[in-house]
Formats: C-alpha cells, sequence, structure tokens
C-alpha cells in the first residue's frame, strides 16, 4: 500500500445561501504558496476565519499543490490579461495623444498660412503706396526747383534793377 501525506483544509458545517460545499474562499489565491515557509508541513491560512464549528475533509496533498497551480496559473492569466488590456488602453491614449497634437499642428499651420498671406498683402500694399509718396516727392521736387529758379529769375531781373537804379541816383 502506497502512502500519501494528506493535508486538512476546512470545510464550513453549512454552505452560504446560494453557495457550495468547498473550501473557505481565499482572496490571496496562490500566495500561500509563496508565503509558507519551505521548513513547514502544514500548509498557511490566510483569509476570513469563521467563527462557526468547522468540520475538516481530508484532501489528497497533490490534489491540493495542482489546485495551488492551477489559481496561480489563473492568477498570472489575469495579471497578464489585466496588463495588456492596460497597454491597450496606453496605447490608445497615446494615439488618441498623437492624433489631437497633430490636428493642433494642422490648425496652426492653417493659421500661419492666412497670417503670411495678409501680410504679405500689407507688404505689397505699403511698398505700393511708397513708390506712389517717392513719386509725387520726386515731382514736388522738380516744381519746387521750377519754382524757385523763377524766383531767382525775377529776384535776378529786380535785383539787376536795383542796381542800376541806384546807380543812376549815385550819378
Amino acid at each position: 500500500m502506497v502512502s500519501t501525506s494528506m493535508s486538512l483544509v476546512p470545510i464550513t458545517a453549512a454552505p452560504p445561501p446560494g453557495g457550495v460545499h468547498g473550501p473557505a474562499t481565499n482572496l490571496n489565491i496562490g500566495m500561500d504558496y509563496w508565503s509558507t515557509p519551505a521548513s513547514s508541513h502544514i500548509p498557511a491560512l490566510h483569509g476570513k476565519v469563521t467563527s462557526s464549528p468547522v468540520t475538516g475533509a481530508i484532501v489528497p496533498a497533490g490534489s491540493r499543490d495542482n489546485q495551488s497551480q492551477v489559481w496561480l496559473q489563473d492568477e498570472r492569466e489575469l495579471k497578464r490579461q489585466r496588463r495588456k488590456q492596460s497597454n491597450r488602453e496606453s496605447a490608445r491614449r497615446s494615439r488618441l495623444r498623437k492624433q489631437a497634437e497633430c490636428d493642433d499642428l494642422a490648425h496652426r499651420a492653417e493659421v500661419l498660412k492666412d497670417e503670411n498671406t495678409s501680410l504679405r498683402a500689407e507688404v505689397s500694399r505699403v511698398r505700393s503706396e511708397y513708390e506712389k509718396l517717392l513719386e509725387e516727392n520726386t515731382s514736388l521736387k522738380v516744381r519746387l526747383d521750377e519754382v524757385l529758379s523763377r524766383e531767382d529769375l525775377r529776384s535776378g531781373t529786380k535785383s539787376q534793377q536795383l542796381i542800376s537804379t541806384t546807380q543812376q541816383t549815385a550819378s
């Protein structure tokens, strides 16, 4: 006869309403596997301890180890799934942020193009006004020169008349 080690697993006397008979639920599934000291042969019990009378059931140790491994694998799978989902959400947020940035830059480029167009139009208008003023200034200078030369001629004839008059009176 082969002797297998057996461990005691607590079972509640009466199942919870709508529940099923079985081992007490442990929210730290698989943690007892990691937290049990290597020298201890008694598995650590974690979770809520009930004050109602408890009867023990004999469960083969190999079965409990398989359950722990299954729970551990399930927990790892859940963590992996959560991490994947978190990464998907992070990537989605990153894509949305990048898209918003791209849209913002496109809008900014459009605004700058419009501003550039209006500034070019203003430069053209100012240059045209400058050219007109330059022509007007040139024509005014020419007129001024003509007026001054006429004045010089008049003042020159007057001064000659004045000189001749003074010479006549002096004689």
